[in-house]
C-alpha cells in the first residue's frame, strides 16, 4: 500500500504553518470549552447557589417560626388550665423567638415576590392570634373577665371550653397559612435545585459537543498530517536507515508538498552519494586497522586484567603468557629483583612446566646477578637487550630480548622474550603491556608487603596480635574438629618497668627482641610465637600436649635467665602460664585459662612456669 496515496496540493506548504493550522481545532474548543465552564460556574455561584441558600435560610426561618409558635400556644393553653405561671416561660421564650425570625424569614425571601407575601400573611394571622387570643389570655388569667361571659368572676367549664376553641381557630388558621408558606419555600427550593441540575446537564451537554468537534477537527488535521508530513517522514526515515545499513543503491527519497520536507529529501540524497564515496574509502581503512585493532583490545584486556588482581603469582603468570602471545614468542620468562637490587631470580616462565632450575640441578630457583649477562644489564642500563645465545634447561639455544620493566626511574622485573626458530619477534605493542604489568608487579609487592608488615611485629618480628587472633582461632576449630591436642604458653617478662627504669628503654626494647630470638630457638616448625601486647608473649603450639608444652616453656624460661649477665641490678627473667585445649572451651576461654597460669605463676614467685588446673 502507497503510504504517500492521496493527491499532494499544488501549491508548497511550510511546515510552520501546516502544524499551527493542526493544533487549531483543539485551540477553539479548548477555549470555548473554558467561556462555557466559566459561565456555567459563574451563573452557579454568582446566582442560583446564593438563591438557594437564601430560600434555605427562610425555609429555617419559617421552621424556627413555627416552633415557637407551638411553644406559645402549649405555654397560654397550660397556663389556662392550671394558672401555673411556669407554663408561661414556654410562651415567652416562644414570643421572643418569633420577634427575632420574623425579620430573617422576610429578609431571606425578598427575591421571591410571592414567597414575601405568603410569609407575610403567615406573620399577619400569628399576630392575630397572638393579639386576639394569646395576650387577652395571659393578661386575665384564668379568672379574666374577657373570659368571663356571665360576669360572675370565674370560668366555668362551657366558659372555658369555648375561650379554648376560639384560641384553637386562631391558631388553626396561623397554622394554614404557615404550611403553605413553607410548601411554598420548599416548592422554590427544589425548583432551583432542579435549575442547578440543568444548569450543569446543558454545560455539560455544550462541553461534549465542543469536545466531539474537537477530535473530529484534530483527527481530520492529523490525517492531513499523516499525509502531508508522517508519511513522506517515515518513507525519508527508512531510505535513512537503509543507507545507515550500508545499502546505498536504493537511496530514493519521497515527494511532498512541504518544503521542508522536500530540502531534506534533496540533503538525503547528496548526502546518499558522499557516504557512498566516502564508504568505499573507510572499508579499505577498516582492512587495514582490522587486525592491529583486535592486538590493541587484547593488551587492553590483559592491561585491565593485571590491574585487578593483587596477587603477584597471578599477575606475574598472566603478564608472561600475555607477552609469549603477543610477540609470537617461543617463551617467555620473568625476572624479579631481590636482595635490594643485587641480584635477579626468574619468577616465572611461560612453560607449563614452571619455574626453571639452576644449570646444576639445585633445588633453588635461577639467579643472575645485577649487571651479569643480558638479562642483569637490561635491568642494570634499563634498556632492552638482545639475548643473543641463552642457555635453557634442555641445552638448547634461542634468539631473543631482554626488556626491562620500570616504574618511574626503577627497574622492577626484566622480561626475557625467546624466540621460535626463523620468526620474528613483534614487539609493536609490547611497551604499554609492560607499563601497565610492571605497576601490577609494584603494586602486587607492595600489598604483600603491607600484608605482612600488618601481621608482624615492628620491634620483635614475631607475628603481632592480629595474626594470633586469626591463627587462635583456625587452631582451636581443627583441634576440636578432629580431636587433636592444642596447648597456648602465655609468657610475661618479670618487672619489665624496673628493666626500662634501670637499663632505659632502648635497652628494654633489645631485652624484647633477644627474648622473642631465645623463645624460637628449639621450637618445631608447627609452633608459631607470637608478641601479644607489650612485655607479653605467647606460643601457640599444635598438635603439643600440655607436659609438652610445660617442658618447652621452661626450656625458654632457662634459656632467658642465662642470657643476660650483664643484667645485675634487674635480672632478665619471665613467667609463663600453659593451658591445654578442653573440650568445648572456646579461644578466649583458651587464653584467659592460660593468664590465670601466667598469674599463677607470678604470684608464686615469678621466673617459674605454672600450668593451668583441668
Amino acid at each position: 500500500m502507497d503510504r504517500n496515496a492521496g493527491t499532494p496540493p499544488t501549491q508548497p506548504t511550510r511546515l510552520h504553518g501546516l502544524v499551527g493550522r493542526a493544533g487549531l481545532p483543539g485551540l477553539v474548543a479548548g477555549t470555548l470549552s473554558l467561556l462555557v465552564v466559566l459561565a456555567m460556574l459563574g451563573y452557579l455561584a454568582l446566582i442560583l447557589q446564593p438563591r438557594l441558600a437564601d430560600l434555605r435560610q427562610g425555609q429555617q426561618a419559617a421552621r424556627d417560626s413555627n416552633v415557637a409558635m407551638l411553644d406559645q400556644e402549649t405555654g397560654v393553653r397550660g397556663y389556662l388550665t392550671t394558672g401555673e405561671q411556669e407554663f408561661l416561660e414556654p410562651y415567652e421564650g416562644g414570643l421572643a423567638t418569633v420577634k427575632e425570625v420574623e425579620d430573617d424569614l422576610v429578609e431571606s425571601l425578598r427575591a421571591h415576590p410571592d414567597l414575601v407575601t405568603a410569609a407575610i400573611h403567615s406573620i399577619t394571622t400569628a399576630h392575630e392570634w397572638q393579639t386576639q387570643w394569646a395576650v387577652p389570655a395571659v393578661g386575665t388569667g384564668p379568672g379574666g373577665t374577657e373570659a368571663d361571659q356571665d360576669g360572675d368572676g370565674t370560668l366555668d367549664a362551657a366558659e372555658t371550653a369555648a375561650f379554648l376553641q376560639t384560641g384553637k381557630d386562631l391558631f388553626d388558621a396561623y397554622r394554614v397559612e404557615d404550611e403553605a408558606l413553607r410548601e411554598d419555600i420548599k416548592a422554590e427550593i427544589r425548583d432551583t435545585e432542579g435549575n442547578i441540575v440543568v444548569t450543569l446537564v446543558v454545560g455539560g451537554g455544550i462541553l461534549l459537543v465542543l469536545g466531539v468537534g474537537s477530535i473530529a477537527g484534530l483527527v481530520r488535521s492529523r490525517r492531513r498530517l499523516q499525509q502531508l508530513v508522517v508519511a513522506p517522514i517515515d518513507d525519508l526515515t527508512a531510505t535513512v536507515d537503509r543507507v545507515r545499513r550500508g545499502d546505498l543503491t536504493s537511496a530514493t527519497t519521497p515527494n511532498s508538498g512541504v518544503v521542508e520536507i522536500a530540502a531534506l529529501s534533496d540533503g538525503v540524497s547528496a548526502m546518499t552519494v558522499s557516504l557512498a564515496e566516502r564508504a568505499e574509502a573507510a572499508e579499505r581503512r577498516e582492512r587495514e586497522l582490522a587486525h592491529r585493532g583486535a592486538r590493541l583490545e587484547r593488551v587492553l584486556e590483559l592491561s585491565r586484567d593485571l590491574n585487578e588482581s593483587l596477587s603477584l603469582r597471578y599477575t606475574t603468570l598472566r603478564l608472561v603468557n600475555a607477552v609469549r602471545d603477543l610477540a609470537g614468542a617461543a617463551r617467555a620468562e620473568l625476572w624479579l629483583q631481590r636482595d635490594g637490587g643485587q641480584e635477579l631470580v626468574l619468577f616465572e616462565t611461560s612453560e607449563d612446566a614452571g619455574l626453571r632450575r639452576g644449570p646444576q640441578g639445585g633445588d633453588g630457583p635461577e639467579v643472575v646477578e645485577f649487571g651479569a649477562g643480558p638479562i642483569g644489564r637490561a635491568a642494570r642500563y634499563g634498556r632492552a637487550l638482545p639475548l643473543d645465545e641463552m642457555s635453557t634447561s634442555d641445552g638448547e639455544t634461542s634468539s631473543g630480548v631482554a626488556i626491562p620493566m620500570v616504574v618511574g626511574a626503577r627497574v622492577v622485573a626484566v622480561v626475557a622474550i625467546v624466540g621460535k626458530d626463523e620468526e620474528a619477534l613483534d614487539l609493536s605493542l609490547l611497551d604499554g603491556l609492560l607499563l601497565q604489568g610492571a605497576s601490577a608487579i609494584q603494586a602486587a609487592q607492595l600489598h604483600t608487603e603491607v600484608e605482612e608488615m600488618s601481621r608482624r611485629d615492628a620491634l620483635t618480628g614475631l607475628a603481632n596480635r592480629r595474626q594470633f587472633d586469626a591463627d587462635l582461632l583456625n587452631e582451636v576449630e581443627r583441634a576440636h574438629r578432629y580431636g587433636r591436642p592444642l596447648a597456648l604458653v602465655m609468657i610475661d617478662l618479670d618487672h619489665f618497668k624496673r628493666i626500662n627504669d634501670v637499663y632505659g628503654h632502648r635497652r628494654g626494647d633489645e631485652v624484647l627482641q633477644d627474648v622473642a630470638g631465645l623463645m624460637t630457638t628449639g621450637l618445631r616448625e608447627i609452633d608459631h610465637c607470637y608478641r601479644y601486647g607489650g612485655e607479653e608473649l605467647c606460643v601457640l603450639m599444635p598438635e603439643c600436649s600440655v607436659e609438652e608444652a610445660r617442658e618447652a616453656a621452661d626450656r625458654i624460661r632457662e634459656r632467658v635467665a642465662t642470657s643476660f649477665p650483664w643484667a645485675i641490678q634487674s635480672p632478665v627473667t619471665l613467667s609463663a602460664g600453659v593451658a591445654g585445649l578442653q573440650e568445648g572451651v572456646d579461644p578466649a576461654a583458651l587464653v584467659g585459662t592460660a593468664d590465670q597460669a601466667l598469674y599463677a605463676a607470678k604470684h608464686a614467685g615469678r621466673n617459674q612456669v605454672h600450668v593451668a588446673g583441668p
